[in-house]
């Protein structure tokens, strides 16, 4: 088998990527729909609010049911009251989410680098014709 290069690796965790327990929450994968779900929000985007709801929104999107989910995720005043309300659920204490910053981070860089396949392909794999 020929050894992967880091970006490489990267680009197949993020293609085989699968659910992960963390916590007590059992995330999906960052997918294309999850990564559009957290833009049309503008969840990384600095007048989102702090930390703590970028991470709750997150985990929100991650785990919750995708029926849910969907039933409030196009309207941004309808999608923050529910990350609201998943907080004062899920997260008793200001600490509750640290440790699903690396998991979120790390979702974002797997998804990016394995999205950019066809972007940057590695001199070994053949060049997208799109």
């Amino acid at each position: 088998m020929t050894e992967l290069t880091d970006d490489e690796a990267l680009r197949h965790e993020g293609m085989t990527d699968g659910k992960k327990k963390k916590g007590k929450f059992v995330l999906r994968p960052m997918t294309g729909l999850s990564l559009s779900w957290l833009q049309r929000n503008k969840v990384f985007d600095d007048d989102f609010g702090d930390p703590t709801s970028k991470t709750a929104a997150f985990v929100y999107l991650h785990s919750e049911d995708k029926t849910t989910i969907r039933s409030v995720v196009n309207n941004k005043s309808e999608f923050l009251n529910a990350v609201d309300d998943w907080i004062e659920k899920h997260v008793p204490y200001h600490t509750g989410l640290n440790q699903y910053v690396e998991i979120m981070n790390d979702s974002m860089n797997t998804y990016l680098a394995a999205s950019s396949t066809a972007l940057n392909p590695s001199p070994k794999s053949p060049a997208s014709k799109n």
